[in-house]
C-alpha cells in the first residue's frame, strides 16, 4: 500500500507480515518517509527496525474494520485473559506508585518516595543519597519497576563495584523479577563465546550489570558504550565517579554514560565530599543544562535531583527494621614487649620523615604509629618498605639504625605478646557480651581492619587461638578476584555454610549485605576517617537486621604518655560516631571534609601539631548541621549553617484496574488454556491455590526467550520453574537459598516476571491479527445490547503513548451509540470486574455464537463515538502539555542566560586571541546543549494530533 501521509506517531502498521508501531516517520530525499518501528507482534516484540515506505509494502490498520470473532472457551477465559493482557501493557499516564509497593519487601513509605520523585519529572533522573543502611538499592528496584510497568525501562544497564555485582543482580531478582546479565569476568568470556567478534554485547542483552573497573579496564567496552542505547542506567556507588578537582577514568566513563539514556540514577550514601564542584560534577550529569561549570549554586538550584535522608528522618517508619546498635570499648594494657615498641617509637629521631599532614602527607612517624596501632604485623611491614627504599638510596643513611633497632622490637612480638590481639580471644571466649559459640550459624562474627598485613595475621592466628577450621574463615580485600568476593559474601549469609568469621579490610565496607547471619562486628583497629566508621558498621546496621547490631572497638592502651594522647583521638572519632548514629546520621559532617584521605589528615595534623584532645574535639562540631546545608553555605559565612529536616511523606500509590483479582489467577488461568489449546506445545501445569503457587516446565518458544533473557543462576535446577503470588512464601524461599549454593528456586509471581510478560503477548495474539474477541456477560445489558471496549492512545512526537483512555462504548439493540462508560463502569456494570471490590459474575458459556452481523457493522460509528469522547479529554490533556512546555521552555531560557553570563565572567581576563576561539567553542557547545534539550522537550510534550485507537472487545447481553 503506497502512503500518501506521513503516519503518525503511535499507528500500528503491518510491515513484512509482523505488526509494528510506528514511533516516528521522518521525510527522505529520496521520496516517501523513513519509519522508526517497535515490534508488537511476537516474533518481533519489543525489537527496534527501520523500513523506507518507497521500498515496502505497508498497511496501516485501521481499527474500524477489526473483526468481531465469538470467543468459544468456557465462561469466555480466553476474551477475559486477552482483554486483562492488553490492560497490563497499555500506558499509564499517572505519577502514582502502582507497582513498586507489591515487591518481595515490606516497602515503607519513604522507599517509595524516589519513584514518585522520578514519576513526577519530566526526564526521569535523580541522586538517590539515603545514609548507609537504608535499602538505595531496594529503592533503586521499586523506581526501575514502576518504569517497566510505563514501558520506560526495557534496556537498562547497572554499574556497580565488583564486589556488589553478585549482591545487586540478586537483589533485583529475587525481589522484582528484574533479570540483570552479570557481565563479570566470567560474563564476559561467556560473550565472546556466544556472539560473533563484532557484535556489541550491550545490543544482544538488554538488561546488564557490569562493574565500573571492567569497564574502565577493558577500552575495547568504551567504543560498545558509544554505540549503545538504554532507557535506564543505574550508577551505583556513585561517589567514586564524581569529579574530584581532576578528570578521572570513572568520571570520564560516568559522564560519557550519562549522554546514552533518558534516565539516569545514581546511588551513594556519600554524595559530595565537601566541596561544590565535586557534587555539581554529580548534578550535571544528572542535568547538564541545571549549572553552568564553575557557577555558584544553591540548594534551590539542584533540590529536584536528588533525595537524601537519615536514620533520624526516618526513624518512626523503621522501629521494627532498625533495632538501636549497642556499641562497646575492647581496650588492653599494652604487654612489656609492646611497650618498649611504643617507647622506642615515641623517641625515634628520623632526618627525612616530611613535612608532616599540613603539607598533605604524614609524619613518616605518624604512618608507623597508625600502622602499630594496627597491629605488629603492619607496622614491620611498613617498616620493611621504608628501610629498603632508604637502604637502596644510601646505605649509610642516619635513620637506618633507629628504625632497625625499632624493626628488632617489632619481630619480638608474637601473637602471645600481642594484647589486642589476646584480649579478643579473651572476650570471644568468656567475655560478657561478646562469649561467641563458632558453632551457631546464626550468629556469624565480621572483623575489620585498614591494613592486609593484620587481616593476613587474623587469618592464620585467630583460627588456630579458636580452634577453627580452614573453612570457617574467610577473608575479602581489593586485591580478589570479583568472583570470590562475590562468593564470600553470599556464603557468609547462607544458614548452612561452614563459614563462621569474615575478616575484611575496607573494600567491603561499601554496600554489601553482610547482616543476613550477623549482627556482631569489630573494629580491629579503629579508622582515622569517620567516613569508613559510617561504612563499616552499616554492614550489620541496616535496614533489615533483625536483632539489635553490636560494635566492639578493639584499643591497645601503651603505656607512653604521649601515645596515650594519641589513642585519646581515635576514642574522640568513637564518640563522635555514636552522636551522628542518634542524631544526624552521617559522621562525616563532624570533619565537614568528606572524603577519607582528607579526614585522616586531619587527624595526623592534630597529632603533629600536638593539638590538646579537648582542641581537637572542639573541631568536631555540628552534629545537628546537615551536610547538605553546610555544603550550601559560603564559606566565608560567619553564621552556623541552618539545620535541614527531610520530610519523609507518603508516596501517592494506586491499585491498577484488573479483571482478575491478582496475578496468580491470571497466570495460572493463561497457562492452563493454553494447555488446553495446545497440549503438544505447552506441558501441564501444577497448581497450588491455597499458596497462590504454580509450576511448569517452559515451552519451546518460552524457553528459547528466558535462555536469553535469565543469568544461568535463575534457572531452576530442574527445567521447573516455580513461582508465588505469596509475599512470605517468596521470602521464605529467599532465605533457604542463603543455605545453599543455588538462588531461590522459587519466584515471585507478579506482573514483570519473565513468563508474565511473555503470556501478556501470547495472549495478545490469542485470536490473531486485527481480530478482538466477542463475549457475553451476565449482567447490565439487555437484549440486544453491547458495550465495545475500545482502548485510545495520543502519542507524543517522539511515538510514545503519552494518553491512555480505555472506554466502553454503548449500543443500543439496533446499534446506535448510546453513550459512553468509563472502563471501571462498564466492567463493574457487566460483572468483570476482578479486583474492583464487587467480585466477578462470568456466566458459562453455551457455546451458540450470537449473530454479530449488526454489531460488526456499528464499529465505524464505535471509533466515531470514541473519538468524540477523547477530543476534549486530548484537549485538557494537550493545554497542560502546552503549559508545562511553556514552564520547561521558560527555564531552559533562563538556564542559558546563567551559562551566558558564567561565559562572561570565564572569558573576562587573559589573551583576547585565544580567548576568543575558545569562548566561539564554549559558545557553540553551550548552544548545541539546549538546542538539543529544547527539541527533546518539544518532541516528549507535543501530541500528534491523531490519537490512535484499538478495539479491544465486545461484551453481548
Amino acid at each position: 500500500m503506497q502512503l500518501t501521509q506521513a503516519p503518525a506517531p503511535g499507528a500500528r502498521a503491518l510491515i513484512r507480515d509482523e505488526e509494528w508501531i510506528i514511533q516516528n516517520a521522518d521525510q527522505c530525499n529520496l521520496g516517501g518517509w523513513q519509519l522508526s518501528c517497535i515490534g508488537v507482534s511476537e516474533t518481533v516484540r519489543n525489537r527496534h527496525a527501520l523500513f523506507l515506505t518507497e521500498l515496502e509494502d505497508i498497511t496501516l490498520i485501521d481499527p474500524a474494520k477489526t473483526e468481531l470473532i465469538y470467543d468459544e472457551s468456557s465462561t469466555f477465559t480466553a476474551s477475559r485473559l486477552f482483554i486483562e493482557a492488553r490492560l497490563r501493557q497499555s500506558a499509564l499516564q499517572n505519577d502514582a506508585v502502582v507497582i513498586g509497593q507489591h515487591a518481595v519487601m515490606d516497602a515503607l513509605p519513604f522507599q517509595l518516595q524516589p519513584a514518585q520523585r522520578v514519576l513526577e519529572q519530566l526526564r526521569p533522573r535523580l541522586l538517590i543519597a539515603d545514609t548507609v543502611g537504608l535499602g538505595k538499592t531496594l529503592e533503586a528496584g521499586i523506581l526501575t519497576a514502576e518504569l517497566m510497568r510505563r514501558g520506560k525501562a526495557r534496556r537498562i544497564l547497572v554499574v556497580t563495584t565488583k564486589s556488589m555485582m553478585r549482591q545487586f543482580q540478586q537483589e533485583f531478582w529475587n525481589r522484582f523479577t528484574i533479570p540483570l546479565t552479570r557481565l563479570d569476568s566470567a560474563g564476559i568470556q561467556r560473550i565472546r563465546r556466544d556472539i560473533p567478534a563484532n557484535h556489541n554485547p550491550f545490543n544482544y542483552y538488554d538488561r546488564t550489570i557490569i562493574s565500573v573497573d571492567t569497564l574502565k579496564r577493558d577500552s575495547e567496552y568504551r567504543h560498545y558504550l558509544e554505540k549503545a542505547w538504554w532507557d535506564l542506567i543505574i550508577i551505583d556507588e556513585a561517589h567514586n565517579v564524581s569529579y574530584k578537582g581532576n578528570r578521572t577514568q570513572s568520571n570520564r566513563l560516568a559522564e560519557l554514560l550519562s549522554q546514552r539514556s533518558d534516565a539516569l540514577i545514581l546511588l551513594t550514601a556519600t554524595p559530595h565530599n565537601g566541596k561544590k564542584d565535586s557534587f555539581a560534577s554529580l548534578m550535571r550529569m544528572l542535568d547538564p543544562t541545571v549549572l553552568p561549570s564553575g557557577a555558584d549554586y544553591t540548594r534551590d538550584d539542584v533540590e529536584h535531583l536528588f533525595i537524601r535522608r537519615f536514620k533520624k528522618d526516618v526513624r518512626e517508619q523503621m522501629k521494627q527494621d532498625f533495632p538501636e546498635r549497642e556499641v562497646f570499648r575492647l581496650a588492653a594494657k599494652a604487654s612489656p614487649m609492646e611497650n618498649l615498641a611504643f617507647d622506642a617509637l615515641a623517641e625515634l629521631k628520623l632526618n627525612s620523615e616530611g613535612s608532616g599532614a599540613r603539607d598533605g602527607a604524614m609524619l613518616f612517624r605518624t604512618v608507623l604509629e597508625k600502622a602499630l596501632f594496627s597491629s605488629p604485623a603492619a607496622c614491620l611491614q611498613t617498616l620493611r618498605e621504608r628501610i629498603r627504599k632508604l637502604e637502596n638510596k644510601d646505605p649509610q643513611h642516619p635513620d637506618l639504625e633507629g628504625l632497625r633497632d625499632l624493626q628488632g622490637l617489632m619481630q619480638a612480638i608474637g601473637p602471645q605478646q600481642f594484647s589486642k590481639f589476646q584480649h579478643l580471644i579473651e572476650q570471644l571466649r568468656s567475655g560478657q557480651h561478646w562469649r561467641w559459640d563458632s558453632r551457631d550459624p546464626s550468629d556469624r562474627l565480621v572483623i575489620f581492619t585498614e591494613r592486609v598485613e593484620t587481616l593476613k595475621f587474623l587469618q592464620q592466628e585467630l583460627p588456630k587461638a579458636l580452634g577453627l577450621k580452614d573453612e570457617a574463615v574467610a577473608i575479602l580485600h581489593g586485591q580478589l578476584p570479583d568472583q570470590e568476593i562475590q562468593q564470600t559474601v553470599e556464603d557468609f549469609g547462607k544458614t548452612h555454610s561452614p563459614l563462621r568469621l569474615l575478616i575484611a579490610s575496607d573494600v567491603a565496607s561499601e554496600g554489601l549485605n553482610l547482616h543476613y547471619q550477623a549482627h556482631r562486628l569489630i573494629h580491629f583497629d579503629i579508622s582515622w576517617s569517620l567516613m569508613v566508621f559510617q561504612q563499616r558498621n552499616g554492614r550489620v546496621d541496616r535496614y533489615g537486621q533483625t536483632r539489635a547490631p553490636k560494635i566492639a572497638y578493639l584499643l591497645t592502651e601503651p603505656r607512653h604518655e604521649r601515645i596515650r594522647g594519641d589513642l585519646r583521638y581515635l576514642e574522640i572519632l568513637i564518640d563522635k560516631d555514636e552522636q551522628a548514629a542518634k542524631n544526624i546520621g552521617d559522621p562525616s559532617a563532624f570533619m565537614g571534609l568528606y572524603d577519607e584521605e582528607l579526614e585522616e589528615l586531619e587527624v595526623a595534623k592534630a597529632i603533629e601539631g600536638k593539638a590538646t584532645p579537648e582542641a581537637f574535639e572542639a573541631l568536631l562540631v555540628g552534629d545537628d548541621v546537615d551536610p547538605f546545608e553546610a555544603l550550601w553555605a559560603s564559606a566565608s559565612a560567619a553564621e552556623t549553617p541552618a539545620v535541614y529536616t527531610a520530610q519523609p511523606q507518603s508516596a501517592q500509590t494506586q491499585e491498577l484496574t484488573s479483571l482478575f483479582g491478582n496475578s496468580y489467577q491470571y497466570l495460572r488461568d493463561a497457562l492452563r488454556l493454553l494447555a488446553e489449546q495446545s497440549p503438544r506445545d505447552y506441558p501441564p501445569v501444577k497448581y497450588d491455590d491455597a499458596n497462590k503457587t504454580l509450576s511448569l516446565q517452559p515451552s519451546r518458544d518460552l524457553a528459547q526467550l528466558l535462555k536469553r533473557d535469565l543469568a544461568s543462576e535463575m534457572w531452576p535446577e530442574d527445567n521447573t520453574f516455580a513461582l508465588s503470588a505469596d509475599k512470605t512464601v517468596v521470602e521464605s524461599a529467599i532465605r533457604q537459598a542463603r543455605d545453599t549454593n543455588a538462588w531461590p528456586q522459587l519466584h515471585y509471581l507478579w506482573a514483570l516476571h519473565p513468563i508474565a510478560q511473555w503470556l501478556d503477548y501470547k495472549l495478545m495474539a490469542l485470536f490473531g491479527r486485527q481480530r478482538a474477541p466477542l463475549l457475553r456477560v451476565a449482567q447490565g445489558l439487555n437484549a440486544g445490547e453491547a458495550i465495545v471496549l475500545v482502548l485510545a492512545q495520543v502519542p507524543n512526537r517522539r511515538g510514545q503513548a503519552v494518553l491512555a483512555e480505555w472506554m466502553g462504548v454503548q449500543l443500543g439493540a439496533a446499534g446506535q451509540v448510546q453513550g459512553v462508560l468509563s472502563l471501571e463502569d462498564a466492567l463493574q456494570r457487566t460483572g468483570l470486574a476482578g479486583n474492583l471490590g464487587s467480585g466477578a459474575n462470568i456466566r458459562a458459556n453455551d457455546g451458540n455464537a450470537p449473530d454479530a452481523r449488526a454489531l460488526q457493522a456499528a464499529l465505524p460509528g464505535v471509533i466515531q463515538a470514541a473519538q468524540q469522547h477523547i477530543r476534549p479529554i486530548k484537549q485538557a490533556f494537550d493545554a497542560d502539555c502546552r503549559a508545562r512546555l511553556d514552564r520547561e521552555l521558560s527555564k531552559l531560557r533562563t538556564l542559558q542566560e546563567k551559562h551566558t553570563a558564567q561565559l562572561e565572567l570565564d572569558f573576562a581576563k587573559g589573551i583576547e586571541q585565544v580567548n576568543a576561539a575558545k569562548r566561539k567553542q564554549k559558545e557553540s557547545d553551550t548552544a548545541e546543549l539546549f538546542n538539543n534539550y529544547q527539541q527533546w522537550i518539544r518532541d516528549t510534550l507535543q501530541l500528534d494530533d491523531r490519537a490512535q485507537f484499538t478495539v479491544v472487545a465486545a461484551l453481548m447481553a
